[in-house]
């Protein structure tokens, strides 16, 4: 069922709200919840490797956290985060550049069907109305609008995802971006916005110490790290980081899936037990 909100509806998004141009309405596949933080993530169509792993990486992190995860159904960066949100088993809100009913790529429509049974999908654009290049700077204004913060991974200087980073500032959200390789011309634009003053982020605890001064924000993440106990999995972890070690290294000690121990790492770094280094090891924050 397609739901229409308009700016009165108890439901519109408060921070959307907010904006200087918020939609007059917005159409809703799925479940918003009142006053959820969100946080979105965006990057290129064409990630490398490294950009893969790097949306993993803050995906899993920021929704363990707390965060509800926003970004666009696209093909590349976005589709990556919204798959690993859903196998972390928490949020995610993907903002279409479409009507709500037009899903493109096809290829992405199952990824829709799986953001649904727990999430939302959203669009300013009526039902089946088809995607076009005009429509995308006006849906990257509310994915940046329903978010505390964006984060930008991997993008050319000439980007949607620079677009979304854009406007986030002129909306005062936080704006934070991955740095990449310096030959890559798909590094560009997150190295630009670097320059710039985007905060470079190299880890979950470089976003949420952006977030000390925001109340709810603080005890959302207060929230999450109680329901965390260590258990004997995470116990196992520890035990084979006496030194610095790889996620390929603690896969085969552990005989642990990648999707399993990366959940386990992010917890750990969460409660700061451990922290990930700057060449991608893991380590005890004793070490």
């Amino acid at each position: 069922m397609i739901q229409e909100l308009r700016l009165n509806n108890h439901l519109y998004p408060a921070l959307l709200k907010e904006i200087n141009d918020p939609p007059e309405k917005i159409f809703l596949r799925g479940e918003l919840k009142a006053d959820e933080p969100c946080f979105a993530i965006v990057g290129t169509r064409k990630p490398s490797a490294y950009g893969i792993e790097a949306a993993k990486y803050f995906a899993r992190g920021l929704c363990e956290a707390g965060f509800t995860i926003v970004s666009g159904l696209a093909l590349g960066i976005d589709a990556v985060v919204h798959q690993e949100v859903l196998s972390c088993k928490k949020r995610t809100i993907a903002v279409l550049g479409s009507g709500i009913d037009s899903i493109t790529p096809m290829t992405n429509r199952k990824i829709g069907e799986e953001i649904l049974k727990t999430g939302a999908i959203i669009s300013e654009f009526p039902e089946n109305y088809p995607a076009m290049k005009q429509n995308f700077p006006q849906r990257d204004r509310i994915m940046s609008g329903l978010s505390y913060g964006v984060l930008v991974i991997e993008a050319q200087l000439r980007s949607g995802a620079l677009i979304t980073a854009r406007l986030g500032l002129e909306q005062g959200r936080e704006v934070f971006a991955v740095p990449g390789e310096i030959f890559s011309l798909n590094s560009k634009g997150a190295n630009h916005l670097i320059q710039e003053g985007a905060k470079l982020a190299a880890s979950i605890e470089d976003i949420l110490e952006e977030f000390q001064n925001i109340p709810e924000i603080q005890k959302m993440i207060l929230k999450q790290n109680n329901l965390f106990d260590l258990d004997e999995k995470h116990k196992r972890v520890l035990e084979f980081l006496s030194e610095p070690r790889t996620i390929e290294e603690l896969c085969e000690m552990t005989k642990m899936s990648s999707n399993e121990l990366g959940s386990l790492l992010t917890i750990l770094e969460l409660k700061n037990i451990l922290k990930r280094r700057q060449d991608g090891r893991f380590q005890r924050n004793n070490s």
